[in-house]
C-alpha cells in the first residue's frame, strides 16, 4: 500500500508539472528551452524534457524546428475549442429552452455525450407540480433516453459495442432497450426520422424526444429535448412537440455553422 501511495504521488506531482509547462509556454513571450523549462520549475533538464516531450506526443507542445525550443501545441485550441462549442451551445440553446417550456408547460434541456452517458449541461422546468425534472451536471444512460440517442445517431454497431460492451444493457423499465443490435435498429430510426423518442424507456410514466444539435462539421456535439409525464405526451399526439424540438436542434445547429444538406454517415462522436 505504502509503494501503491508514493506511486501515486509521483504521477499526480508529474501531471501538475505539465501542467505547469503549459501555463508557462502559454505566458511566454516566446519559445521556452529545456533548461530555461527546468529553472523554472525548479527540477533538472532530464525531468523538464521527459515532461515536455511527453506533452509533445499528446500534440499539446510542439518543437520550433530552428531553435529545438518548445511552444504550446495545436492540441490545446483542439481542447479549448470543444468546451467554447458547449459554452455556445448553452448560450445559444438558452431562450429556446425558454421559450418552448413557456408555450408547452414541459421541461426542457440540453445534453452532451461523456462516455456512455448523456450528460445534461442546461435546463428548464416545466410548470405545475407533476413535472419531469433533470440537474444541471447529472447524468442518464445514453442508450434509454431521447436525449441520448440522438447523441448517438451516428454511432456504428462497432462504436456502440466499444461504448457500452457486448453484454446485454441493463434493463430499467419494460420498456428498455437491452441489447447493441436493437439499440443500433432505433438509432437507424432515429437517423431517418430526424429525433430520438423515449417512450418509458428508464423511467415509468416518463416520455422524452429529443433532436441532435451538429457542428459545422455535421458532428453532433448535443442534443435538444423535452421531458413530459406520460399521461401529458401521448404517443399519437407528439408530432407537434417532435417538430418544436426539431426546429430548436436545428436553429442551434446552424448558428454553429451545420447546413442540412450536408450528408452525414455513421461514425463515432468523439
Amino acid at each position: 500500500m505504502a509503494n501503491r501511495n508514493r506511486t501515486n504521488g509521483r504521477l499526480i506531482n508529474s501531471l501538475a508539472r505539465g501542467v505547469d509547462i503549459l501555463r508557462l509556454l502559454a505566458q511566454a513571450d516566446a519559445p521556452l528551452g529545456v533548461t530555461d523549462l527546468g529553472e523554472r520549475l525548479h527540477v533538472d533538464p532530464s525531468t523538464a524534457y521527459r515532461l515536455v516531450a511527453t506533452l509533445e506526443t499528446q500534440g499539446l507542445v510542439r518543437q520550433e524546428p530552428d531553435s529545438k525550443k518548445y511552444a504550446v501545441g495545436y492540441g490545446v485550441l483542439e481542447l479549448a475549442n470543444a468546451l467554447l462549442q458547449r459554452l455556445s451551445v448553452v448560450s445559444l440553446a438558452e431562450p429556446l429552452l425558454g421559450t418552448i417550456t413557456t408555450e408547452t408547460g414541459e421541461s426542457t434541456h440540453v445534453a452532451v455525450l461523456e462516455g456512455p452517458r448523456a450528460v445534461f449541461v442546461a435546463r428548464r422546468s416545466g410548470a405545475g407540480i407533476l413535472r419531469v425534472e433533470t440537474t444541471v451536471g447529472s447524468s442518464e444512460p445514453a442508450y434509454c433516453t431521447a436525449v441520448g440517442k440522438a447523441l448517438l445517431v451516428d454511432h456504428t454497431s462497432a462504436d456502440l459495442i466499444a461504448l457500452f460492451g457486448a453484454e446485454p444493457l441493463a434493463r430499467h423499465t419494460p420498456q428498455t432497450i437491452t441489447t447493441v443490435e436493437d439499440l443500433t435498429a432505433e438509432l437507424e430510426r432515429v437517423r431517418r426520422l430526424g429525433y430520438a423518442f423515449d417512450d418509458e424507456e428508464l423511467h415509468q410514466g416518463v416520455r422524452c424526444v429529443a433532436a441532435p444539435i451538429r457542428d459545422h462539421r455535421g458532428r453532433t456535439v448535443a442534443s435538444f429535448g423535452l421531458s413530459a409525464p406520460a399521461g401529458r405526451f401521448p404517443r399519437e399526439q407528439r408530432k407537434e412537440l417532435v417538430e418544436q424540438i426539431q426546429r430548436a436542434a436545428r436553429e442551434i445547429s446552424e448558428q454553429l455553422g451545420y447546413h442540412a444538406n450536408r450528408t452525414t454517415k455513421p461514425r463515432r462522436g468523439g
